[in-house]
């Protein structure tokens, strides 16, 4: 009966996550300069940069390429955030 619940309590939790909204992880929309123009990008909480896509592209340029380069800022960002993290160390 134990197993039984651990499984069902497992699998709850399992399908409970697929429904999880990025909406609520947003930030508010960026947008970088390249070389071929502005990109806007839709970034996420700095630990989701899968997450992180352009949602407006300039002329000559791909969905997939502006993608690139939202996800490329959204590890600048989470290494800039994490850069100014300092220990404390112990005597």
């Amino acid at each position: 009966m134990k197993k039984l619940t651990l499984v069902m309590a497992i699998a709850a939790t399992g399908v409970m996550a697929g429904c999880v909204s990025k909406t609520a992880y947003e930030s508010n929309p960026v947008q970088i300069e390249t070389p071929k123009g502005t990109v806007t990008c839709q970034l996420y909480t700095r630990d989701r940069v899968q997450w992180d896509e352009s949602i407006a592209v300039p002329a000559g340029m791909t969905k997939a390429e502006g993608d690139a380069y939202c996800i490329q800022e959204g590890h600048r960002q989470y290494r800039s955030a994490h850069s100014n993290v300092r220990t404390i160390s112990g005597s």
